[in-house]
């Protein structure tokens, strides 16, 4: 290869490099409107409104209600989803009590979801 050649590859590598940083930059960021409410409400609710009478006192009809928690506290730290309960009660296992969601038609959260759940908490839990 000639010296020009290599200069030319190096170029187009460069490009190849500076083109998949910017699809990294351009990802959307997950928020509880877009992306959480959904599977809150399909997994969560009705047992968790504020209306409802359950033990934890936790309502998660909305956004503002699940960021100020029951008598747990919150169950959301943005950044922090190895300290967020509402993760671990969704997770096989939780160090305390029993999986969520409960009852007799209620089933676990698929993968998917809980990476969502993670996810949005690892970016900050935004609203919108």
């Amino acid at each position: 290869m000639t010296k020009g050649g290599k200069f030319g590859l190096m170029i187009l590598l460069a490009a190849v490099v500076v083109g998949a940083g910017k699809l990294q930059d351009t990802k959307k960021q997950l928020t509880y409107d877009a992306d959480v409410a959904p599977i809150i409400k399909r997994h969560c609710l009705p047992c968790h409104l504020e209306e409802s009478e359950n033990r934890s006192g936790l309502a998660l009809d909305s956004y503002a209600l699940m960021i100020k928690g029951g008598e747990h506290g919150t169950p959301v730290v943005p950044g922090k989803p190895d300290e967020s309960y509402l993760l671990t009660k969704l997770s096989t296992d939780p160090p305390f009590g029993k999986q969520m969601p409960r009852g007799r038609r209620s089933k676990p959260l698929t993968k998917e979801e809980l990476k969502t759940i993670s996810d949005w908490i690892k970016e900050g839990a935004k609203e919108k």
